[in-house]
């Protein structure tokens, strides 16, 4: 265990899992014998709560390397283990960050994922394809009024997708697009995105309003080409970004 996986381990034993056995211990709650093996703190941003697991209660996936060759859908157990390559949520905890320990052959293996709402940016990712292909379609039939419509949608769909993995529970159920257009303006000024990624999403919800509302003939001067390859960038961003 590097350095900082130590630090965190130990951080995590001490705020987290030594308390909770300290609670459940003068609550009754375990056994005498307790002896833990594994442990796994939950983080739910939408629901608003830490939870501890131990032992049975946790839940996760692990990738390992096995010793021998083995059919799918056998059990595997500790000895035929060489190494546990990573630890993931299963599909109970969805939008969950997560830190998980385990204890393999008397040595504690730690993973963590910071990040949130990996379900709700996969479902955003696929909601803003489908709006990039009704832009495709719009601007091959040369109907530039749909496509920048489409093509705003399909934009601030990716923008969210890369929000929503940050602790900030406004993003999941803001409906304002100033404010989401802010955020991902602040987000990309601090070198996290591209600044061309914002700069796109403003563009075309002005663009938007010259298309939309008739309000002008703005929107004939842009290159659409353009448009779409930005998209499909940040589209590529967002899904790279849950790898």
């Amino acid at each position: 265990m590097d350095q900082i996986s130590q630090r965190l381990f130990q951080q995590t034993m001490d705020v987290w899992i030594l308390p909770e056995i300290d609670k459940r211990r003068h609550e009754k709650r375990l056994p005498d014998n307790f002896n833990l093996n594994r442990a796994q703190i939950i983080f739910s941003l939408d629901r608003g709560w830490t939870k501890v697991r131990l032992n049975e209660e946790v839940k996760a996936i692990a990738e390992v390397k096995v010793r021998v060759s083995m059919n799918k859908d056998e059990p595997i157990y500790e000895h035929e283990v060489d190494d546990i390559k990573s630890i993931k949520l299963t599909d109970q905890d969805p939008n969950s960050a997560h830190i998980t320990l385990m204890l393999f052959r008397n040595m504690w293996v730690i993973a963590f994922d910071f990040r949130y709402n990996k379900k709700r940016i996969k479902n955003h990712i696929e909601a803003a394809k489908e709006f990039l292909e009704s832009a495709k379609d719009d601007l091959s039939e040369n109907r530039l009024r749909p496509f920048f419509e489409n093509s705003f949608a399909c934009a601030e769909l990716a923008a969210k997708a890369i929000l929503l993995q940050l602790p900030d529970r406004t993003i999941l159920h803001g409906k304002d697009h100033d404010s989401r257009i802010g955020k991902f303006r602040k987000w990309a000024d601090l070198g996290n995105v591209k600044t061309e990624y914002s700069t796109m999403l403003s563009k075309l919800e002005s663009l938007r309003s010259s298309a939309r509302y008739l309000c002008s003939t703005q929107y004939k001067k842009e290159n659409p080409s353009d448009i779409v390859k930005t998209l499909v960038e940040m589209i590529r961003f967002a899904e790279n970004a849950l790898k």
